[in-house]
């Protein structure tokens, strides 16, 4: 912005960082409503630039509070973001791609393959966009990089656009209300780590190679024991934990030895787990939900022996905004990029 601001305007740090404000604290999405800005300024602002937005295509209301926004990009691809409210918690889950390269099986949005990456500002407009559609009293509290595309395969676009959101001159947010999940890239994951102190959530998915392997392709790049090693391996603050996401599956990974191999694979590891009971489709016929009884026994075996364990409360299952479905019909349908774009 500094730069954008001197070489085209000739003016200095004072007047970028009031644009900045205007466009990521004021939400203005023209030259017009920059009021801090001074008129001249405007004028000239308004003939070298633009502020791109995110069109709202469509807006899903679920029957459990949940909201599901479709954005239209400027190239036309289609992009999800989800609207959790929980109480007070109020959650927003991101994309970070239009699609996804890492084809995990149990995962719709890997069957559109990956089309492009998206730039800083289409993922730090997702949170600015969808609380000008919130009510006055109702504010964004924790933001999730779990929607479509895997996160650190953008990292050159991510970690600027998580720059934006953690700004107190621009979205503001707290690092321990930012959540960054992974499928488990070793090197980026690492470099994330070095860059910002956001929390880290690692889809482990499966207590063998075998297990992981089948349903994950990138566990043939990383296995389990280098995915594992560089986890402990990262310069995490005191006392924080790397959550460790486990999509159960019912006779595949749901078993209490899985359970048992689970606690020996992350002994050594600042770790807690979140069970994600796996959410049913008509696309994915052979892979079944395991019984509230399994996943219940399944947790509490882990926190028997001392592991913080958690699970997922499945929520907008009816608009297919739940984990695993981003991209199905709606947005396959209105994609609009011919191939993948680096």
């Amino acid at each position: 912005m500094e730069r954008f601001v001197a070489d085209q305007l000739e003016e200095g740090p004072g007047t970028a960082l009031r644009i900045y404000k205007e466009i990521w604290q004021q939400g203005a999405t023209s030259v017009a409503e920059m009021g801090t800005v001074r008129r001249e300024l405007r004028e000239r602002l308004d003939e070298v630039s633009t502020i791109a937005t995110l069109e709202l295509a469509r807006r899903l209301d679920s029957t459990d509070g949940s909201i599901k926004f479709l954005w239209r990009l400027r190239d036309g691809a289609i992009v999800e973001s989800v609207l959790i409210p929980d109480g007070q918690r109020v959650t927003l889950c991101m994309s970070s791609q239009v699609g996804c390269a890492m084809a995990c099986t149990f995962c719709l949005t890997g069957d559109l393959g990956l089309k492009r990456h998206l730039d800083p500002a289409e993922i730090a407009s997702q949170p600015l966009q969808v609380q000008r559609l919130l009510p006055s009293d109702m504010r964004i509290t924790n933001l999730v990089l779990m929607g479509m595309g895997e996160p650190l395969h953008n990292l050159r676009n991510l970690i600027p656009a998580l720059r934006i959101c953690l700004d107190d001159h621009a979205l503001n947010y707290s690092h321990r209300r930012i959540t960054v999940s992974t499928v488990g890239l070793v090197p980026q994951l690492a470099e994330l780590a070095m860059a910002l102190p956001v929390n880290l959530a690692v889809s482990l998915n499966a207590s063998t190679d075998a297990q992981r392997a089948a349903m994950m392709p990138v566990n043939r790049r990383y296995p389990i024991a280098a995915l594992l090693d560089g986890c402990r391996r990262l310069p995490l603050p005191s006392g924080k934990r790397i959550a460790f996401e486990y999509v159960m599956f019912a006779g595949i990974n749901d078993s209490l030895d899985d359970a048992q191999r689970l606690l020996e694979l992350l002994e050594d590891v600042p770790a807690k787990v979140n069970l994600i009971p796996y959410n049913e489709n008509p696309d994915r016929p052979v892979l079944r939900r395991p019984s509230d009884e399994v996943v219940k026994g399944f947790q509490h075996f882990l926190i028997n022996r001392g592991m913080g364990c958690t699970v997922r409360t499945t929520r907008g299952l009816d608009i297919s905004a739940a984990c695993g479905q981003l991209g199905k019909a709606e947005a396959a349908a209105m994609q609009a990029v011919p191939g993948p774009a680096r």
